[in-house]
């Protein structure tokens, strides 16, 4: 009798989709067919996620949404809310990450299994590429403890992928073609911390690596004052042109009061002091931020500091999300903030987004910039970035510029990208 075919559905963060790609290599080796679509496979993995409720509420529906299906749910989900699993998907096998490797004779049995025991610390990391781009994960976890984060404990303690092993990774990609590399994990600030080494030890083995790529480096904590030295050693990396100028910090509040609340390790004028530093060094550097609305006892004053310090930074990328109360969390047992109050506020300072997002593209058009196009946008245009990880779209769409360095004339801008067309090849 054949073996049953299985499809991995993936859902959240770029760890997400490396441990797919790691489950995919478990069961290519296991000698698992794999299925081009949940309609014809026989078993359907759901790689979950539960950062925040609407993405817990859409893996349910997912996961209780397939019929006749096998469905096994493994990542962060499985790991920190079985329960949950098994109230909303009765019948589904639960698989915590630390278990993969029992994915394939879970498939093979086709029945309901749970494997929740302590396992293997993690898969080997297993690069995942989109056409030119590569992802890397570089470690697992994080040192942290925001009272909010529900993650840390489905990712558990920080553990890291040796330098060699990354820099080797980062090479066989960039042999297979890549042109951008990501660094991902949970927090690349804290990146070996736990074996000896750091995360301005790696990109400089990364970036001695030959060929005409860049790298993207995920989203790192600003370091607070006591922590200078990394932040040093970040400024003196980035000087390499084979990395973006891009740095992904949340601010999450711009206020002292909340940030201590949530848990954070630094204060607004670490966040500050790290942006400025950066603008400093790179002028052209965009500085991409995180912010929560409506944590337990924000106030209107606390808010007011958390646009103010925005106005201050001027991201070029900022993402919002109103605060949303995860299980096994202390943050879930506080007094929360009305939905009504945090919508305001949300809408809001989306309304301050579009103007700073805008002021910054504003000042890039009628000039000439450099940029790689990655692939086509849509119809008519093509997705291009420059060296500081600004998007620009391009038209008219030419297939035969995919993978090619070219000049653009900035044309006109929205607040989430430029728009040009090329000048030079």
């Amino acid at each position: 009798m054949p073996d049953p075919r299985a499809y991995v559905k993936t859902f959240g963060c770029e760890s997400n989709r490396a441990d797919t790609a790691a489950i995919l290599r478990i069961l290519s080796g296991s000698g698992i067919p794999l299925a081009p679509s949940e309609a014809s496979a026989d078993a359907v993995i759901v790689n979950s996620c539960t950062v925040r409720d609407e993405t817990e509420r859409k893996v349910l529906k997912y996961a209780s949404s397939l019929p006749g299906k096998h469905v096994i749910v493994t990542g962060c989900m499985a790991a920190v809310q079985p329960a949950l699993i098994r109230a909303n998907a009765p019948s589904a096998s639960i698989v915590s990450p630390n278990n993969a490797a029992s994915l394939p004779s879970v498939i093979r049995e086709g029945r309901h299994a749970v494997a929740l025991r302590p396992g293997p610390a993690k898969p080997d990391p297993a690069p995942f590429a989109r056409g030119l781009v590569y992802t890397i994960p570089i470690s697992r976890g994080c040192t942290g403890s925001c009272s909010y984060c529900i993650v840390r404990l489905a990712r558990g303690p920080l553990m890291s992928t040796p330098p060699a092993r990354v820099a080797m990774l980062a090479g066989e990609a960039v042999r297979a073609g890549a042109h951008e590399i990501r660094l991902a994990a949970q927090d690349t600030g804290v990146y070996g911390a736990d074996i000896g080494s750091s995360l301005p030890e790696l990109l400089g083995l990364v970036t001695s690596l030959g060929g005409d790529f860049r790298v993207r480096v995920g989203m790192f904590n600003p370091p607070p004052a006591s922590q200078s030295a990394l932040l040093g050693g970040l400024l003196g990396a980035y000087s390499s042109e084979k990395i973006y100028r891009f740095a992904h910090m949340p601010l999450q509040s711009g206020s002292g009061g909340v940030l201590a609340a949530m848990g954070r390790r630094y204060a607004p004028a670490d966040f500050l002091g790290a942006v400025s530093a950066f603008q400093g060094r790179f002028p052209d550097v965009t500085i991409a931020t995180d912010i929560i609305v409506g944590y337990p006892g924000e106030s209107d004053e606390d808010f007011g500091l958390t646009v103010a310090a925005v106005l201050d930074a001027r991201p070029g990328k900022i993402h919002i999300a109103r605060f949303s109360p995860r299980p096994h969390t202390p943050a879930a047992s506080l007094p929360q903030v009305p939905e009504h109050v945090k919508k305001r506020r949300s809408r809001e300072l989306a309304a301050v987004k579009r103007q700073v997002q805008l002021s910054n593209n504003e000042r890039w058009v009628g000039s000439q910039v450099e940029a790689f196009i990655f692939c086509a946008a849509g119809a008519r245009s093509m997705a291009a970035r420059m060296d500081n990880y600004k998007p620009v779209l391009i038209t008219p769409c030419s297939p035969a510029l995919f993978g090619t360095r070219v000049t653009v004339e900035v044309d006109s801008c929205s607040p989430f990208s430029l728009r040009g067309s090329v000048t030079r090849r």
